[in-house]
């Protein structure tokens, strides 16, 4: 295994498993860069957005028309940066209600995906970087060094999802939903032709129902420190 491979480490799972702050602190703790892969997502929802292609013509999309619309990333401290037409793409612009509601459609257009592959090989042309989504471990990174599948019990997944939105003590009622609903996300994720949700071969399973935040995040930099030391 090369040095860039074995500073690579990838979480892949499922919604509400606590991938993307976990990724960040686990990049934070090993002094790497992180990934965001559905920033990425969301940059190009915008871009296409910007650039008035109605969604209806999105599946047909080629490689070339996606370079048109301007979105490129570089490295920046801690992280990726992500611009479109030359300029950093605010936060709050890659979560406006509009992106939110389209985003996984451009997330199924097989253009998309091969656009994103290039640039997050971009990203990670050094190493030393932390990224997480669904097919992470999979696709775009099969040779990361730390290759981890996180999951948790689907109403464990529906609570976190509902605090993270901003409700404080969730009914049972509206964890039971939510977990219906993630449901129906996993269902669309594990079976879309293009690069579905699978744990990726050889990755490190990871049951984070009953772990602290701080305890899962030991464990995912244990497998990567391990990596860089050769023991894996």
């Amino acid at each position: 295994m090369d040095r860039r491979s074995a500073t690579l480490v990838t979480l892949d799972g499922p919604a509400g498993v606590g991938k993307s702050s976990t990724a960040r602190a686990v990049a934070a703790e090993l002094g790497y860069r992180y990934l965001d892969s559905g920033a990425l997502y969301r940059a190009v929802t915008l871009g296409l957005v910007t650039a008035g292609i109605p969604v209806a013509d999105w599946e047909g999309l080629t490689e070339d028309q996606l370079r048109a619309l301007g979105v490129t990333v570089r490295p920046a401290m801690g992280g990726v940066e992500i611009l479109l037409a030359g300029e950093p793409i605010p936060d709050a612009e890659l979560r406006t209600a509009r992106v939110t509601e389209l985003v996984s459609r451009a997330a199924r257009v097989p253009a998309v995906r091969g656009w994103l592959w290039n640039a997050q090989q971009q990203a990670a042309s050094d190493g030393r970087l932390v990224s997480d989504g669904r097919d992470m471990g999979s696709v775009v990174f099969p040779d990361a060094g730390t290759r981890v599948f996180l999951v948790a019990d689907p109403l464990e997944r529906a609570r976190r999802r509902l605090l993270d939105h901003g409700v404080e003590s969730p009914l049972e009622g509206q964890v039971e939903a939510e977990a219906a609903r993630l449901a129906a996300r996993d269902h669309a994720d594990q079976t879309r032709p293009v690069s579905p949700l699978v744990r990726p071969e050889g990755a490190h399973e990871i049951d984070t129902t009953h772990l602290t935040f701080e305890e899962q995040v030991a464990r995912v930099v244990e497998l990567a420190r391990q990596a860089v030391d050769g023991k894996l």
